[in-house]
């Protein structure tokens, strides 16, 4: 992660008093969300983890297990199962960056004791926690992207439905990123060891992914009786979100790797699921940067 010279940088920051209220607030934010974005961006396991590997299981997977064309049943297009598995695969590149790469980063931040002087200081735990969110949504943004671009060099077909979509593909987005950052705070809280905290949620990652039939794109590897998780775990409730607005006709049919059945989250009240998800693992995010990392001794 970063130096302890750019640590105390953000202190200095984030401890100047001259912005009364909000002000002050904003500004500590964006210190914590700037030092975090430099600290990820230049840490190698981002570059080959959060933004390599998401892209390579792509390509591998397009490789190796998509169907040809010539195998689809008729009026399936191999477009829009490409389609939706960069969908799947952007977030889970998403989830890769919040929680595990952001979770190593707290890790390390609390075993190397750097929140000793941060607790005399006049910070807002929330705003530590904004910041990291930011630069999380920052970085996710860019596996996310990179994704979908190599699914579109590779044949994947998307198509907006119209301007809601791009609200509920932005909203998943922002709310699934809410997620995985909080889920890397709690983690972090159980553990503290940052050895330890990437082993979990790299062990979190997977699991999600392959128990909800590859984040919900093929729902047809799970036993039946479960398969209405998909629309239920924050991790496929938002890549089918995503997969109905970001492609034409979805594929359906278990023998083609299709997405549905169940069928897929279209209704308001799947993303306001989504909403109850990240909203309520950001509040408890939140009271634990205040009472176990700035008003306890995490890390001690």
């Amino acid at each position: 992660m970063s130096s302890g010279s750019e640590f105390g940088q953000t202190e200095t920051e984030v401890s100047d008093g001259s912005l009364p209220g909000d002000g002050r607030w904003l500004r500590q934010t964006k210190a914590f969300a700037l030092r975090n974005l430099r600290a990820t961006l230049r840490t190698k396991a981002t570059i080959i983890w959060g933004f390599g590997f998401p892209a390579f299981w792509y390509f591998m997977t397009s490789l190796l297990f998509l169907p040809d064309a010539g195998d689809l049943g008729p009026g399936v297009a191999i477009g829009e199962i490409k389609g939706a598995t960069a969908v799947s695969l952007g977030l889970f590149g998403v989830l890769t960056v919040t929680l595990v790469a952001f979770a190593s980063g707290l890790g390390e931040d609390l075993t190397a004791k750097r929140y000793r002087k941060l607790r005399s200081l006049p910070v807002s735990p929330s705003a530590d926690f904004a910041g990291r969110y930011l630069a999380g949504v920052a970085v996710a943004a860019v596996s996310y992207v990179l994704v979908l671009l190599v699914g579109f060099v590779d044949g994947a077909e998307y198509a907006l439905h119209g301007p809601e979509s791009v609200l509920v593909v932005t909203g998943s987005f922002l709310l699934f990123s809410l997620v995985g950052v909080s889920l890397a705070v709690l983690v972090t809280w159980l553990v503290e060891d940052s050895e330890i905290v990437v082993g979990i949620t790299n062990a979190i990652l997977l699991v999600s992914f392959f128990l909800t039939g590859y984040n919900g794109t093929s729902p047809g590897l799970l036993p039946e009786e479960t398969r209405q998780i998909v629309n239920i775990a924050p991790n496929s409730l938002a890549s089918r979100l995503q997969t109905f607005h970001l492609t034409e006709t979805p594929p359906t049919g278990a023998q083609t790797g299709g997405v549905t059945p169940p069928s897929l989250p279209v209704g308001p009240e799947f993303v306001a699921l989504l909403a109850v998800w990240a909203v309520a693992l950001g509040a408890v995010a939140s009271v634990l940067m205040d009472r176990a990392v700035y008003s306890g001794e995490a890390g001690e």
